[in-house]
C-alpha cells in the first residue's frame, strides 16, 4: 500500500476504527498526530521523554517527545482504551519486539493502532527490524491481539497485494480468558477445517474476512443477521461491529467452534452462537432473519436444494442472502480434491440453484492467489451481473440474493429499521398501516435499502402493477418508480407520455387519500412533470408541476415539501424562460412562505421520537431549508435576470447545492487531470517501451559486434601464431641456406685449388 502521508487521513482512520476513548500515542513522531487528535475531542495523551515521569500531557502538544522505550510503559493495566504507535517498534531490536507488544497489550484495554515502516522505507537504514506485514501481524497475534473488526477499512483488500514503504495494522485485544482456553496452538490443530481468520495473516485470511466486509454494505439498519456455518465466529464479529445490525446469530455443527466463538466473540444477545445444522436451522423461526451470510457452505451440505429451502424459510420477504462457493475447484481428474467438499460449484450452477429460490441482485468474483487456482494472481474483487453467461472468472463465486417481497404479502410486517412513535397520527414510516404489502418498501421503494439492480427493480415494478389494486400505495410506488426510470431516458414517444400522464392523473384523482396515498400523488405528479420537461414538453411540465405544488403535504409530512419547492423552482425557471418575471417572482415568494409554513408543522412526522429520531428527518429538513435558500438567492437576482442571465443562473442554487456543485466541478477537473496524467503516463510508457526496444536492439547489435570482434581477435591471434611459425620456419630455412652456401663455397674453393694444382702440374 502507499504511504499515508496525510495526518488528517490517518486521524480519520484512527477515529473510525477506535472512536473517542482515552488514547495514548507513543513512538518516534508523537507531535505528528497528537494536536489533531486533541482538536477532534479525543482524550489523547503522551508521556515525557525521560519515561520516569508518568504525568500525562493533554494540553499543549508542542516540544514533547515520547519515551524512547516501549519495553516498560509507566501505566497501570488497561489504563488506556487505545494506544497508537507511529514509528518506533521497528526501531527496536527484533528480539525485543515481543516484549514491547506485550506492554501494549497490557496497557491498552481495547485497541492498538500501529504504523510501521518497512524495508522499502526511505528511512530503512534507521530500522533495526526490517520485516514485512506477515511477520509483524504474526508477532501481534502471538502477543494476544487479533485484527480489528474494521481492519479492512483501514487496509482495502487490493492494497494488501504489496506493502509499500509503510504498513498500517489495526488491532483489537482478544479476551484474556479466551486466550487461556484457545491459544494459537489450538488453532493450528483445527486449521484444516476452520480457524480464526482474525488471528491469522496472509491471503487466506484476507479472502475470508473481506467477504464479511463486503456483506456489511448490504445490511440494513436494525437487521437481524444469521451467519450460517459461522466457524469460529470471526465473521459474525465483523458483521456486528461494522454494520447497523441489531443482532447476529452464528450457527455451526462443531461444538469446538461454538465454544471458541462464544468465548472470543459472544456479546450477550447481540452476538450469540449456537450449535446447529445449516441444512435444517431448526432453532430459527420462519421469516425471522433479515440478512444471511452463507460462505463456503453449500459445497459441504448433502442436499444443496434443501439447504437453500431452509435459508429461504427463515429469511423475511425482501431479506438478503450473500452466498459464496469455490469456483470449479477440480484437479486433473475433474474432482474437488478437498474431501469435505461434496459438490463442485461453478458460476452457472450457483446462478441456477440460487435463482430457483431467490431473486438475484448482484454477483461477484473473488481471487486471493496462492491457492489451487490462480496461484500467482493478486487479490481481486469484481462485481458482475448475475446472469449465466459471464466472461469474468475467479477463485470464488458469490451472489447477493433477495427473498421476493411480492410473495411475502401475507407475512406480518415488523418495522426494524426505524423507531415507531406510539401515535395514530404518525405517518412517515407507518408502512404496515398504509401498504397492502409493506415488504415492498425495503425491497422495491426505499433508496439505500431497495434492490440495487435496475433490471430487478423493473421486474418487481412490472409485477406489482399487474397484481396490485390501482388505488393502493403499492401500485403507486411501482408506478412512480417506473416513471422515474423513464425520466432518465430523456425524450419519450407521445404514446408513452400519454400513458404515464393518464396513470398519474387517475391516481391523483383519488378523493380523501390516506397519508401514503397523498405521498404518492405528490411524487407521481412531480415525476411526470420531470418526464415532460426532459422530453421537451414544457406545457405539460408546467401543468404537472403546478398540480404538484398545489397539494398540501402536511397531512403526510412536511418532509414531502421538498417536492413542492422543487416544483415551484421549475415553475419559476419556466416563467423566466417566457420572460414572465412577475410570475416567476410569485412562485419564488410562495417557496419562501411554504418553507416557513412547513417548518411550523408538527415535528412528529418530521423526526418521529425525539429520543430516537428518524435518521433521515433532519437531513431532509436541511434539504428543505436549502431549497428555501435557493429561492431567496433567486429573488435577490431576479430583477437583473434579463440583464445578467448568467448571474441569475449562478444564483439558482441553494447553499449546499453550491458546495456540491463546486465539489462536482472540482472532481471533474481532478478526473480530467488524472485522465491527462494517465495519458501522459501511457505515452511515457510507450516511449519507454520504444526506448527499451531500441536499447535492446542496440544491445543486440553491440553483442553481435562483440562476437565479431571476438571472432576477429581469435582469427588475428591464429594468424599471429601462423606468422610466428612461418617466421620460425623462415629462420630455420635461412639457417639451412646459410650452411648450404658455406658448403658450396668450400666446395668451390676445394675444386678451385684442385684445378689450380692440375694446371700447375700440367704446365710443368
Amino acid at each position: 500500500m502507499q504511504a499515508v502521508k496525510s495526518n488528517a487521513k490517518l486521524i480519520e482512520m484512527i477515529l473510525e476504527s477506535c472512536g473517542y476513548g482515552k488514547l495514548l500515542q507513543i513512538g518516534s513522531n508523537v507531535e505528528s498526530l497528537l494536536p489533531g487528535l486533541i482538536a477532534q475531542g479525543v482524550d489523547a495523551h503522551t508521556i515525557h521523554k525521560s519515561g520516569t515521569d508518568a504525568d500525562l500531557i493533554n494540553a499543549d502538544a508542542h516540544d514533547r517527545e515520547p519515551d524512547s522505550s516501549f519495553l516498560e510503559l509507566p501505566f497501570a493495566d488497561e489504563y488506556f482504551e487505545t494506544i497508537v504507535s507511529i514509528g518506533g517498534l521497528e526501531k527496536l531490536a527484533t528480539n525485543k519486539v515481543a516484549v514491547a507488544l506485550g506492554e501494549l497489550y497490557r496497557v491498552s484495554s481495547r485497541y492498538v493502532f500501529l504504523r510501521l515502516a518497512t524495508g522499502q522505507s526511505p528511512e530503512a537504514h534507521l530500522l533495526q527490524t526490517r520485516q514485512d506485514r506477515t511477520w509483524w501481524e504474526t508477532r501481534c497475534f502471538e502477543a494476544g491481539f487479533r485484527k480489528h473488526p474494521l481492519f479492512y477499512q483501514v487496509n482495502p483488500y487490493e492494497s494488501l497485494n504489496s506493502d509499500g514503504s509503510e504498513i498500517l495494522i489495526a488491532l483489537e485485544k482478544a479476551p484474556k480468558a479466551a486466550l487461556q482456553h484457545f491459544d494459537l496452538l489450538v488453532l493450528a490443530e483445527e486449521r484444516l477445517l476452520h480457524t480464526d481468520m482474525l488471528r491469522e495473516t496472509g491471503r487466506r485470511s484476507d479472502a475470508h474476512c473481506i467477504r464479511y466486509h463486503k456483506a456489511v454494505e448490504y445490511i440494513r439498519p436494525g437487521d437481524r443477521v444469521l451467519d450460517v456455518a459461522c466457524g469460529l465466529g470471526y465473521g459474525s464479529h465483523i458483521l456486528y461491529s461494522s454494520s447497523s445490525a441489531r443482532s447476529v446469530i452464528g450457527i455451526d455443527l462443531s461444538d469446538f467452534s461454538i465454544d471458541y466463538a462464544n468465548a472470543h466473540y459472544g456479546r450477550s444477545d447481540a452476538v450469540r452462537f449456537e450449535v446447529g445444522d445449516a441444512q435444517a436451522l431448526s432453532q430459527i423461526p420462519d421469516n425471522s432473519i433479515d440478512f444471511i451470510t452463507a460462505f463456503e457452505t453449500i459445497e459441504h451440505v448433502p442436499d444443496p436444494d434443501e439447504y437453500l429451502t431452509q435459508l429461504k424459510r427463515v429469511l423475511k420477504p425482501s431479506g438478503r442472502l450473500m452466498v459464496c462457493a469455490p469456483n470449479n475447484w477440480v484437479d486433473e481428474t475433474g474432482k474437488d480434491p478437498n474431501p469435505y467438499h461434496l459438490h463442485v460449484y461453478t458460476w452457472a450452477r450457483l446462478i441456477e440453484e440460487c435463482g430457483s429460490h431467490f431473486l438475484l441482485e448482484k454477483g461477484f468474483f473473488q481471487t486471493a492467489g496462492g491457492g489451487m487456482r490462480y496461484h500467482h494472481s493478486p487479490r481481486g474483487w469484481v462485481e458482475a451481473i448475475p446472469k449465466r453467461e459471464c466472461e469474468q472468472d475467479g477463485e470464488w463465486v458469490l451472489l447477493l440474493c433477495m427473498a421476493d417481497p411480492i410473495n411475502g404479502k401475507d407475512v406480518a410486517y415488523e418495522e426494524t429499521s426505524w423507531s415507531q412513535p406510539d401515535s395514530p397520527d404518525f405517518n412517515v414510516s407507518a408502512f404496515a398501516r398504509d401498504y397492502k404489502n409493506p415488504w415492498l418498501v425495503k425491497g422495491m421503494i426505499a433508496i439505500g435499502m431497495r434492490a440495487q439492480s435496475e433490471d430487478l427493480l423493473q421486474d418487481m415494478q412490472k409485477s406489482v402493477l399487474e397484481m396490485a389494486d390501482p388505488t393502493s400505495t403499492d401500485f403507486a410506488s411501482a408506478l412512480c418508480g417506473q416513471v422515474y426510470a423513464l425520466a432518465k431516458q430523456g425524450r419519450l414517444t407521445d404514446t408513452t407520455l400519454e400513458e404515464i400522464r393518464a396513470s398519474a392523473l387517475r391516481y391523483a384523482g383519488i378523493i380523501k387519500p390516506s397519508p401514503h396515498q397523498l405521498r404518492w400523488q405528490v411524487s407521481l405528479l412531480f415525476a411526470v412533470g420531470e418526464v415532460a420537461r426532459k422530453s421537451g414538453n414544457l406545457d405539460d411540465a408546467e401543468r404537472f408541476y403546478s398540480m404538484c405544488a398545489a397539494i398540501d403535504v402536511t397531512p403526510y409530512s412536511a418532509l414531502l415539501g421538498n417536492k413542492t419547492l422543487d416544483a415551484l423552482y421549475w415553475l419559476s425557471i419556466l416563467a423566466v424562460a417566457k420572460h414572465n418575471i412577475e410570475q416567476a417572482r410569485a412562485y419564488l415568494e410562495k417557496s419562501v412562505l411554504e418553507a416557513q409554513r412547513l417548518m411550523s408543522a408538527p415535528w412528529l412526522n418530521m423526526i418521529g421520537n425525539s429520543s430516537r429520531p428518524l435518521p433521515f428527518g433532519f437531513p431532509e429538513l436541511s434539504q428543505l431549508m436549502d431549497r428555501a435558500a435557493r429561492a431567496a438567492y433567486m429573488l435577490n437576482a431576479l430583477d437583473e435576470c434579463q440583464a445578467k442571465p448568467g448571474l441569475f443562473h449562478h444564483e439558482s442554487q441553494g447553499f449546499f447545492e453550491r458546495q456540491l456543485s463546486f465539489a462536482s466541478v472540482r472532481s471533474r477537473d481532478l478526473e480530467a487531470n488524472v485522465d491527462l496524467l494517465a495519458r501522459n503516463l501511457t505515452e511515457a510508457e510507450t516511449s519507454k517501451q520504444e526506448l527499451a526496444r531500441q536499447v535492446s536492439e542496440t544491445e543486440e547489435r553491440a553483442q553481435d559486434l562483440g562476437r565479431q570482434v571476438i571472432e576477429t581477435e581469435a582469427r588475428a591471434q591464429d594468424f599471429a601464431r601462423q606468422v610466428v611459425a612461418l617466421n620460425a620456419q623462415l629462420l630455420k630455412l635461412a639457417n639451412a641456406q646459410g650452411s648450404l652456401c658455406f658448403q658450396i663455397m668450400r666446395g668451390f674453393r676445394f675444386i678451385s685449388r684442385r684445378i689450380s694444382r692440375l694446371i700447375s702440374k700440367n704446365n710443368s
